[in-house]
Parts: C-alpha cells; structure tokens; sequence
C-alpha cells in the first residue's frame, strides 16, 4: 500500500495544487516533475543518469507539440491583427435571427473549425464574445460556448491532444508489436465513433440548456421543434468527422468536417429548411442587459471569401502533405532530426520530423504569408504584437505541456531501477486491476474528464492518464485502442467544465464571478455526454 501511495503521489499532487490552492497547470506540474525525481532517486533508486536522460527524452517529445501549438496560436493572434476574425464573425451575424440557431451555428460549428485549427481554449473565447454580440447573455453564451468545445477536442490544431497522446505511448505501443501509425488509426478510429455517435445529442443538449435556463414559456416545445435542425447539424458535422478521422487521420476529423458541416448547416438556416416556423427569444431581461450588435451589411462576398482564405490554403496544404498518395508526406517525414542514444542510454533514440510538423506547414507559412499580404491592415508595430502575444500564450502552455510529459515519461520508465520495484504505473495499474477489474471502461472516460477539469487540457489529461490508462488495459486483456479512444473522449467531454476553459470564457465576456454557475450548469451535459459514450462502447467495444 505504501508504494501505491508513494506512486500516485505525483498524481495526486498536482490534482490537489490545481484544484484546492487554484496553482496553474504549469506550476502544480512543475512541483509534481520535482517530486517524481526526489521519489525515483531516493525510493525507486534509480540512476541519476537514467533519470535526466528520461527527462530529457520528455522535453523533447514536447518541442514537436509546441511547435504545433505555437503555429496555431500565431495563425489565430494574426487573424485577429489583420481584422479577418472580425469579417468572418460579421457574417455570421447576417444568418438567422433565432438564438437556438445562431448558438448551433456559431458555438458548435464555427466553434469546432477554430478547435480544429486552433484548439486550447480559443473556440470557447472567440465564439462566446460573438455570441454576446447577438444578444446573449455572458453567462449564456459561456455555457454553450464551452458546451459545443468538447467532440472536435481530441483533433485540435489539426490533431494535436490525439498525436501527443500517441507520442507518449510510443514506447507502449512498439513494445507490444503494434506500429505506432497503426496505433494511431486505431485509437483515432474509435474515438470518432465514441464521440460521434454519442455527440448526435449535443446540439440538444446546447439548445435544452439555452431554452431551460434562459428562456420562458412553453420550453418543452421550443426544445422540440428545434430537434430536426439539431440533427442536420450534427449529421452534417459528425458524418464527415467520423468518415475523416477513421481513413485519412486525427489532422483532418474537426477542421475539415466542421466546414463541411458549416457549409450544409448555413444553407438550411437561410433557406429555413428544418427551422422552427417562430423565432424564439430570451427572457426580457437578458435583452435588456446586452443589446445585439448590428452586422456590417457593407461587407460583400468577396470579402468573405478573402477572409476565409487563409483556412482554405491550410485545408489544401494538409490534404497535400498528409494523403500519402500525392508524395509529399514520405518526402517531408525523412526530413528528419535524430538523437541516437540520449545522455548514453541504449535504445533511447529521438526523432523529430521538423518540416512535416504541421505547426511549420501550413499554420507558420499560412501565418507569414498572412501578415505580408495584409499587411496595409495591420496596425502599428502588428507583427511585433503578433508574436509578443503568441509568445505570451505559448510560454503558459508549454510549462505545463514539457513538465507533464517528462514527469510521466519517467514514471513510465521508473521499472529501470536498483530498488526491484515495479515501475510507478504498473504498480498504480495493478492495483486498478485488482480494484475494478472488467469495470474499469465505467472509469477511463471519467479520468479523462478529471485530468481535463483539473489541467484545463484534453492534451495534460491523456500526458496524465494515458499510459496509466494503456497498461491497465493490458493487464485486463483490453483493447488498448478502446481504452485510449475512452480516455480522449472524456478529456474531450471535460472541456465543458475544465477550470481554465470557464475563467478564460468568462474573462472574454465580463462573466467574472459566474464561473461557479457556468461549471453547475455544464455539469448535467457532461456526465449525459460521458454516459452516451459508455453505452457507444458497450454496444461496439
């Protein structure tokens, strides 16, 4: 009992920092990192050597998934100075005039393109303020803003949380005989299925909440009627979602489903197909607190076409270097960096494919060619704020990011020792197994849901609880792939209560004070979304 206890220490640790004394994710984690060390060399005796070499091997596994993040963030910071952001949320203001649809088109959909171009909190950010624009209340448009930011998460800045998960595992997977490409279409494959199948009720949900909490009247029937459209949104998103992330990879489910979906969704809206015949409004008092802003009807379609050019070219770029049949993807992925033997220790090899990093190309090319061509809209001194601020944004992730996945790379590798222990995840794993037994599916989404609401990140949360997740799964003779797909998916799901997410949301829309209400009424969705995916595996493992 006392190596169980000594074992999930570091666990344990950062979950009470972040939640009990409100630490960021990057502190409580770099404490933790500290504590894993101290334990390691003094209770596991292990070599001083070993462990820095597995530290080091960690915070390299990082830079290839900072690369991506930082990419995105200065796609995103650079859309904002160039003032396209502001054309593209202008024409989404043109729409439709109900707020159950403007919630389904802008949170849910438009919110699922921006997650799967940007992801780490920015879908939630820039779909709530919009949303207040057209009348939401904050606290509203915070909770269907979060609500919406959970199915596209596992394949944010073009797959990041899916493929950090399965760089972390890497080591797992090869040494159970599996490649860790065929690892990935797998634990890929099923996440989309879990997510998808079950995510056919969150547009409901979205639009339940909406009407329960801030509406009045006949409530039951402005739920109803809204359930045909509801369901067009979520097939015209969640088909080609499923259909992408099963055959071509994690790159594409979210950024290229979500525009399929917009553009199906858009149509249907202004040609009132599936619409309610009424236009349902909120409670009195909710208009009255934030009038909507009018649209900019100077705006043509020229203008909208340009402004959704730098997302068109980042959706051709990743076809073009991601479809093996076209060649590049071969060429770019032997383009490689190698670090054979880390610190002298054999089999330790790193590789890292800098030119096929999708954070390179498209999203710092796309970023670039932005800035120059639109660079008569930037403002004084643009790309010095451009990248002050990507800079700012990404020094915030990155402590959490490289200190999560050293900690855990050294846990996995704690079994290295002079001690005769067994490594810190087998024995946590062991005592899972003997614990739980068949029942632990009922538990791996719930983990995912925990190390997202703690972290604030689908991508911390499997760092955190992936391999713990991997070999509990071996030893209970699982499928690995349906264990890890449950993992993402509940670290997908708790983006809708996850600590960071709701104060960054609320910061946005002058909701200071609300997080409280924001995280009880996203509560309910969560745990039926969480519920929806547990009956998905039990019907199809």
């Amino acid at each position: 009992m006392l190596y169980l206890i000594l074992s999930a220490l570091p666990f344990l640790l950062a979950l009470v920092l972040m939640m009990s004394f409100h630490f960021s994710s990057g502190k409580a984690l770099i404490i933790s990192l500290l504590l894993t060390c101290i334990l390691v060399l003094s209770v596991w005796q292990m070599d001083v050597l070993t462990v820095a070499g597995y530290f080091v091997y960690g915070v390299l596994k990082s830079l290839d998934l900072l690369l991506i993040i930082g990419g995105a963030i200065l796609l995103l910071n650079t859309l904002k100075q160039t003032g396209i952001m502001v054309i593209i949320n202008n024409g989404f203001k043109r729409i439709t005039p109900d707020p159950r649809i403007q919630a389904i088109i802008i949170a849910y959909l438009f919110g699922a393109f921006i997650e799967g171009a940007a992801g780490y909190g920015t879908p939630a950010a820039l779909a709530a303020p919009l949303l207040v624009g057209l009348g939401f209340s904050p606290v509203a448009a915070c909770v269907v803003a979060l609500i919406s930011n959970s199915t596209p998460v596992p394949f944010a800045a073009v797959g990041t949380p899916t493929l950090t998960n399965m760089t972390n595992l890497s080591d797992y997977v090869t040494a159970s005989g599996s490649t860790v490409s065929e690892f990935t279409t797998a634990v890929t494959g099923r996440t989309c299925l879990y997510l998808g199948l079950a995510g056919v009720m969150v547009p409901i949900l979205l639009v339940a909440v909406l009407v329960i909490c801030f509406g009045a009247g006949k409530k039951l029937i402005r739920i109803v009627e809204m359930i045909p459209f509801c369901l067009l949104a979520a097939a015209s998103f969640l088909i080609p979602y499923y259909l992408l992330g099963t055959y071509l990879g994690p790159e594409f489910a979210s950024i290229i489903g979500s525009v399929v979906g917009l553009f199906i969704t858009v149509i249907a809206a202004q040609r009132h197909f599936l619409t309610p015949k009424m236009v349902w409004h909120f409670r009195y008092n909710i208009r009255k607190e934030q009038e909507p802003m009018e649209p900019d009807n100077s705006l043509t379609a020229l203008d909208m076409v340009k402004a959704w050019l730098p997302y068109l070219v980042i959706a051709v770029l990743l076809l073009l270097t991601r479809i093996p049949a076209f060649g590049l993807k071969a060429l770019l992925n032997n383009l490689s960096i190698h670090w054979e033997s880390i610190l002298g220790i054999e089999g330790l090899d790193y590789d890292f494919a800098l030119v096929y990093n999708p954070g390179l190309i498209p999203f710092m090319l796309v970023s670039l060619g932005t800035m120059f061509f639109k660079r008569k809209h930037l403002p004084e001194h643009g790309v010095k704020l451009i990248f002050k601020a990507t800079g700012k944004q990404l020094l915030t992730i990155a402590l959490a990011l490289v200190s999560g996945v050293a900690m855990v790379q050294i846990m996995i590798n704690s079994g290295v020792n002079h001690s005769g222990l067994d490594g810190m995840l087998t024995i946590i794993s062991s005592f899972l197994v003997d614990s739980v037994g068949k029942y632990f599916p009922i538990i791996s989404p719930l983990l995912g849901v925990l190390g997202a609401f703690v972290s604030g990140s689908c991508t911390v949360s499997g760092v955190l609880f992936g391999p713990l997740q991997y070999q509990t799964a071996e030893m209970l003779g699982l499928s690995t792939a349906s264990i890890i797909g449950l993992q993402m998916s509940g670290g997908a799901i708790g983006n809708m209560i996850c600590i960071n997410n709701v104060v960054a949301v609320a910061s946005t829309t002058n909701a200071i004070g609300k997080e409280g209400d924001i995280i009880r009424i996203n509560l309910v969705p969560c745990l039926l979304y969480c519920a929806g995916v547990l009956t998905v595996f039990a019907v199809f493992g």
